[in-house]
């Protein structure tokens, strides 16, 4: 699995041999990254200087990708220790050690945070309808920005019923394959 793009492009993401991953496929984050550099939807440097939030994170390979194409930095989650070890060493072969924070915790259910995202990742495992749970959290215990973009991936026959989260705008819905990948903007009342 290789970074796509940017200053680290072509850099492979070490993986576990005793994980279980489903990571995101080249292609999807291609057309991911595409959208949001796009300026269809944001300004035309939505990457620059973004501080990102990764959730369920895995190999970090949507945190890599954003830092590669200028992300200033990255949170990333994950209930995993090995993921999150390896993240961290490879975030350091990279020279990327001080722009990631990695922490051990279940994402779809954080505390309150004193600080705010402006891009999320969201890429739960799938069948188990964790993205309504933790948008849920997001929202209500402050990991947002205004304006924040939130990207999901999810099973392609999930569903998600945006009209509980009036605060969340769609801005587009694409099926790769067996994915379903889903783009929101966050706005305050």
């Amino acid at each position: 699995m290789k970074i796509i793009s940017g200053k680290h492009k072509n850099r492979i993401i070490p993986t576990s041999k005793a994980s279980e991953y489903r990571p995101t496929t080249a292609k999807l984050r291609e057309a991911l990254f595409s959208i949001i550099v796009s300026g269809e939807f944001f300004n035309s440097k939505p990457l620059d200087n973004a501080q990102t939030l990764d959730l369920f994170a895995g190999t970090g390979i949507l945190s890599f990708e954003a830092l590669s194409r200028g992300a200033k930095n990255a949170t990333l989650i994950d209930n995993n220790l090995e993921h999150l070890k390896l993240i961290k060493k490879f975030a350091d072969k990279i020279g990327e050690k001080n722009n990631i924070y990695c922490q051990l915790a279940d994402a779809s259910s954080l505390p309150k945070s004193n600080r705010q995202y402006n891009i999320v990742f969201i890429d739960p495992p799938y069948y188990n309808n964790l993205c309504v749970k933790t948008l849920t959290c997001l929202i209500k215990n402050n990991w947002l920005e205004n304006n924040a973009i939130i990207a999901m991936e999810m099973e392609k026959a999930a569903k998600l019923v945006l009209e509980k989260f009036p605060n969340l705008h769609l801005l587009k819905e694409k099926v790769y394959g067996n994915s379903r990948l889903i783009i929101v903007r966050y706005e305050q009342n």
